[in-house]
């Protein structure tokens, strides 16, 4: 029966993702829904025109009244859709003055929690964050704090504008390949060039025996809003097999002509960073190591030295870690940890340690951490997939609640991880005077999670625009975010368990049912009935 009810859960989440990637497909053949010019009013007063660019970077040129270039923007769909936040991914557009720098970033949609997103539009300094940075320095920002009471979403976000800004980009003004005489002229013996990565700046330079005999940084797209005395400059840089600067040369550039011609000639200006490996020359300061600019060509010089020590900053900048897990993850981790102990041991008959981890669970994981499980975050994993990578402390949680309950037959998480059902708990008995309900209004009762239910699977299968947050009483642990809906939930529950003990949990809470289901023991029930007209049902809905 266990292996039944695993089977019966399993093919409502496959059915769940199944719909959702067809309604994407779905959408993808039809034209993407297209930004309008009352969509930027308010980033670009003054636009009239939006023109798309003719590469395929998905840059979007916005245009004034008589003409006149104005700006640009981008946005992080489709690239960065598979970045989930809680429970879904977020399209935001980032708007770009003339030359190229962030004036603003907009969120113009998001399938994630309707209430985090609303909390992260309303945090001005965060999505200020990176007003007047280049695309290439605001893809070097790696640490930009989340949102209180939306992290998951805030931190997605900012994953989705670096993916953008830095997965597969594009120079607009050097959109050209490496000239082989270019890069013979660094490597007299070189053949061919091999790219170390797709989205890379950097290429291994190869001998007519395949040999590796060196490597080339290309300071393009990163110096690309660098400018020296009247436009942009793009460098090769040449390392010899061991990693050591061997010399540079300067490409195309929009500089005067003649400047350039100078810096061209100059053999002094690039022995200055003769044996420098890529990342001490990410980290020059060409202040402290008395870097000379060219006679006569001092800004082209400076803005070459500029460019060439952006671009290795970024080319040398660790990779991101496999598990992005933060404090916050660890303690929940532990906490988890714990309270599978406390339950599946003889522990949860010690009253005194019942109280204080109660006590842990309402203060850590319930204010602190707000770490809950949902409906809304089950069926938008199920849509979207699992970000363990990142939410790695609520990955944790639910993989304890969801695995116990089949291995141990018993609901832990309900009974010793949940803080709102740790809350009612602590609420239990205080006042004198409880509550008896009739067995007819009992049963009644019982039926209102399946219920939910119900609503929940109809809502995720056909894409209806109704949030499941407002179902639920647990967004009200964060008040920052909580929409009148959920905070009612919730006082209404917390009001109704201090007459009827445990009174959400028993009647009111979807996600408690599912886990009641699954611990439910061995032997056909009606619980069993419910859950196989709910697959039947998700079947209907996915034809």
């Amino acid at each position: 029966m266990r292996c039944w009810r695993v089977l019966l859960f399993g093919l409502v989440i496959v059915m769940i993702h199944r719909a959702d990637s067809a309604r994407r497909q779905r959408e993808l053949l039809e034209p993407p829904t297209a930004v309008a010019i009352e969509d930027i009013a308010d980033l670009f007063p003054g636009a009239a025109k939006i023109v798309v660019s003719a590469g395929d970077d998905g840059l979007q040129r916005v245009f004034g009244p008589q003409g006149e270039h104005i700006g640009s923007f981008v946005r992080t769909s489709p690239m960065a859709d598979d970045v989930i936040g809680f429970c879904g991914p977020t399209d935001t557009l980032l708007a770009f003055d003339r030359e190229g720098r962030i004036v603003d970033i907009k969120i113009l949609s998001s399938q994630d929690t309707r209430d985090h997103v609303a909390q992260i539009r309303d945090e001005v300094d965060f999505l200020a964050s990176l007003r007047g940075l280049s695309r290439s320095e605001a893809a070097g920002v790696t640490e930009v704090d989340g949102v209180a009471g939306a992290t998951l979403t805030s931190v997605a976000i900012q994953e989705g504008i670096l993916l953008r800004l830095g997965g597969g980009e594009v120079s607009l003004r050097f959109p050209g390949s490496l000239d082989l005489q270019d890069v013979q002229a660094l490597f007299p013996d070189a053949t061919r060039v091999q790219k170390m990565a797709a989205a890379s700046s950097q290429w291994h330079v190869l001998a007519k025996d395949g040999a590796v005999i060196g490597s080339l940084l290309r300071t393009s797209p990163a110096s690309d809003a660098i400018v020296g005395y009247q436009g942009p400059s793009d460098t090769l840089v040449g390392f010899d097999s061991s990693g050591l600067l061997t010399g540079l040369r300067l490409l195309k550039t929009y500089d005067n002509e003649e400047y350039a011609v100078h810096l061209r000639e100059d053999d002094y200006f690039p022995s200055q960073f003769t044996g420098l490996t890529l990342a001490e020359l990410g980290l020059l300061e060409p202040r402290v190591a008395e870097i000379d600019g060219v006679s006569g060509a001092t800004l082209i010089s400076t803005a070459v030295t500029e460019g060439m020590i952006l671009a290795a900053k970024r080319a040398s900048a660790p990779p991101r870690p496999w598990l992005d897990w933060q404090a916050r993850d660890y303690g929940t981790a532990i906490v988890v940890l714990l309270g599978a102990v406390i339950g599946l041991s003889r522990l949860r008959t010690r009253k005194r340690l019942r109280v204080v981890f109660l006590g842990v669970l309402v203060g850590y994981l319930g204010f602190i951490n707000a770490d809950l499980l949902s409906a809304a975050q089950l069926a938008g994993w199920a849509q979207n997939g699992i970000p363990w990578r990142s939410a790695g402390g609520l990955f944790l949680l639910t993989l304890a609640a969801f695995l116990i309950p089949v291995v141990a037959k018993r609901n832990v998480y309900c009974s010793h991880l949940c803080p709102h059902g740790a809350l009612q708990q602590l609420l239990r008995g205080r006042i004198t005077r409880q509550l008896s309900i009739p067995a007819p209004l009992a049963r009644g009762l019982r039926l209102v999670p399946f219920v939910l239910l119900v609503v929940c699977l109809v809502v995720t299968m056909t894409g209806g625009a109704f949030s499941l947050v407002d179902l639920e009483p647990f967004d009200a642990w964060v008040l920052s975010v909580a929409a009148w809906p959920t905070v009612s939930i919730a006082v209404v529950g917390l009001l109704a368990s201090c007459f009827v003990p445990m009174a959400y949990c028993r009647y009111g809470c979807p996600t408690g049912a599912v886990l009641r289901f699954l611990a439910h023991s061995d032997g056909w029930s009606r619980r069993d009935s419910a859950a196989t007209a709910l697959v039947g049902l998700a079947f209907v809905l996915s034809m």
